[in-house]
């Protein structure tokens, strides 16, 4: 009867374990649900917030761009960043706020042209005023003035390095498809930019003037809307030389020159030979060291590091002449084989520099034509 007993109270113990379970699991499965229903509410309440109006009429809208710049920052070769202050103001016809007062209108309800800076890496400050005014035919515009401040990135092109021309731009693009709206030139203002505040300046020459290019992305991403309108704002650099001129060529010049005294020792004294060449040698490898760490990653050679290379690979054909010259058993013939020799190489380091020379200008006077590999 024991045994029964305790038998009969297990069972119960089970029936009621299995029950708290099952109403254990239904309120979970009820949590779970109302939290997805919750999650469901917020992300349409958010869209809803953050959606803009679509156009009304269905045309596609011409939002027409002017840009001011307020002071270019520095320009970060190594990161391929450069700081900007800027204001940015696109105008367009509103047909729907005709007759309409600055009063009645809310602009959340209106229609915007959602315009992003594509290739802004850090945003300090943004903000953004829109106004309405009557255009010359009498339709009312808005106008959007966008101020911004912050760091944008740009591919450089550095194959001319150090006599290199850059072209900074913002890229502002849209978030509606290019059948929606374009993106183009504002033409009865002109764009403007402030050359006395440039901060780079010991380093770089800021032009005063600017360009634009107006154009649609090539990406193509999920959704019916695939390409979008875009615009760049374009401001024209040209780096200071002198610095890299006076400290890098000049000293790799000097370099060289000392690399052919090795040729006026005693043609059987090798290790004094080597011993000179190949220290000079090392140096110019730490000059090439100390240079890499000022430029990018970039998969083609620079105006600099050819021009370094060359110095190493004369430096080099050096080493192999004097040790061609160690085998030479007739000191009559090694002399000879010395001074014929250092002669060709020098009279091909002379031609090598001239073509330099006549390169260099030749970028300086087109500095906006870049070469790329």
């Amino acid at each position: 009867m024991k045994a029964v007993a305790l038998a009969s109270a297990a069972a119960t113990r089970r029936h009621t374990y299995s029950a708290k379970m099952s109403a254990a699991s239904l309120d979970g499965n009820e949590v779970t649900k109302g939290m997805r229903k919750i999650q469901s509410m917020l992300r349409k309440f958010v869209e809803e917030e953050t959606e803009f109006s679509p156009r009304k009429d269905g045309k596609k809208v011409a939002v027409h761009i002017r840009c001011f710049i307020v002071q270019v920052g520095q320009i970060d070769t190594l990161k391929e960043e450069f700081a900007c202050d800027a204001v940015v103001e696109a105008f367009w016809e509103e047909p729907q706020l005709n007759g309409a007062t600055a009063e009645d209108i809310h602009w959340d309800d209106q229609w915007d042209p959602r315009i992003v800076f594509f290739n802004a890496v850090s945003i300090d400050r943004l903000e953004k005023q829109r106004v309405f005014f009557k255009g010359s035919s009498g339709q009312p515009w808005v106008r959007l003035t966008m101020h911004i401040k912050g760091k944008f990135k740009v591919a450089m092109q550095l194959f001319n390095f150090p006599f290199d021309h850059q072209e900074l731009k913002i890229e502002l693009m849209s978030d509606w498809s290019d059948t929606h709206m374009i993106l183009c030139p504002y033409l009865d203002e002109k764009d403007a930019i402030s050359t006395s505040t440039f901060s780079g300046g010991d380093e770089w020459y800021l032009h005063a003037h600017m360009m634009t290019c107006q154009g649609k992305t090539e990406t193509e991403i999920t959704g019916p809307d695939t390409i979008f309108p875009t615009y760049d704002v374009i401001i024209n650099v040209t780096r200071r030389w002198t610095y890299y001129f006076w400290n890098i060529f000049v000293i790799m010049f000097l370099i060289l020159l000392l690399t052919f005294s090795s040729f006026a020792l005693d043609t059987g004294a090798l290790e004094s030979r080597l011993d000179v060449t190949l220290t000079l040698l090392l140096t110019s490898v730490a000059f090439k060291l100390v240079l890499a760490q000022r430029l990018p990653t970039i998969s083609y050679l620079t105006l600099l590091d050819i021009y370094i290379l060359a110095v190493l690979t004369v430096q080099g054909l050096i080493v192999i002449l004097h040790t061609t010259m160690s085998v030479i058993t007739n000191k009559d013939v090694a002399r000879l084989f010395n001074i014929g020799s250092s002669v060709v190489l020098g009279v091909l380091v002379v031609l090598c520099h001239v073509a330099l020379v006549i390169y260099i200008t030749a970028v300086k006077r087109h500095p906006g034509q870049q070469s790329t590999a």
